[in-house]
């Protein structure tokens, strides 16, 4: 959260260096000429007093782009940016179109919703969680659930005796001096291609996984790279019935599946193996 800081006005670095329970926000959404919300556990909670302007809604935007909008076209074209230690700020406003560039361009920003990982990860450390040979893993998990948190840990632990490579299009999951290889900021399906074929990784790990990755992690497993991923979902039957992941499940790609909870307390709710 400290990190977050420098982007923020004075007013809103003020409060929330005397807010009671700052370690358990998950979110901050800020809306231009509005109250600033933070996410707790799961439930929504106003920032008494807190109003934040248009001008300061663009100040705090510019500053996460570093000053420079045009390093970040690619990723505000999909709806989002990525800050440090995977701290992710969707954006809310009008786009446009550009004929020149085939890209959606920001027009103008109405607000911003600050997703910071959830370091109430300790249970998930225990070492009996993770086996001697590891194998091929579905994580699921509705929002706040940990999902993202729980690869990240996957990829800590697996990459002391693996040759592990991460897929991470959002910049949300390798952390700086991890010892494995990692693809950043390209589409999945694309840099699971690049991967199998020229960093020969014994695991691959993605975030938020969709029919639109399910054809090339089905072609790795084939040349026998295992995969450690996550969906969106609350159970296993549920998302049995998603397009691309249903082709995945029923050609026993996953051998183990973790069902996170969905309290936002960050718990394991079910570990299945088949």
């Amino acid at each position: 959260m400290e990190k977050l800081y420098r982007h923020f006005p004075d007013k809103l670095v003020r409060y929330l260096e005397n807010y009671s329970s700052i370690n358990d926000v998950t979110e901050i959404r800020m809306r231009a000429d509005n109250i600033i919300q933070f996410t707790e556990k799961g439930i929504i909670k106003q920032a008494e007093k807190m109003f934040i302007t248009k001008g300061e809604l663009e100040d705090v935007f510019f500053s996460m782009c570093e000053y420079s909008q045009n390093a970040y076209e690619d990723e505000i074209s999909n709806g989002f940016i990525t800050l440090e230690n995977g701290v992710r700020a969707g954006i809310g406003g009008e786009f446009y179109h550009s004929d020149t560039t085939d890209k959606y361009l920001l027009r103008d920003l109405r607000s911003l919703n600050i997703r910071i990982p959830s370091d109430n990860i300790y249970f998930y450390r225990q070492e009996q969680f993770f086996e001697k040979n590891p194998v091929s893993t579905l994580i699921i998990g509705p929002p706040h659930s940990g999902k993202t948190s729980l690869i990240k840990i996957y990829a800590e632990h697996l990459s002391h005796s693996n040759r592990i490579c991460i897929c991470d299009e959002r910049r949300e999951i390798y952390v700086k001096n991890l010892n494995c290889d990692v693809i950043k900021s390209i589409k999945k399906s694309v840099a699971i291609s690049m991967a199998t074929r020229t960093l020969n990784p014994q695991f691959i790990l993605c975030d938020e996984i969709s029919a639109k990755e399910a054809e090339e992690i089905l072609s790795a497993v084939n040349t026998g790279v295992g995969f450690i991923c996550s969906v969106h979902g609350k159970t296993l039957e549920e998302i049995s019935r998603v397009r691309g992941i249903n082709m995945l499940i029923e050609n026993g790609v996953f051998k183990r599946f973790v069902q996170l909870s969905d309290d936002n307390k960050f718990t394991i709710k079910e570990i299945t193996d088949v």
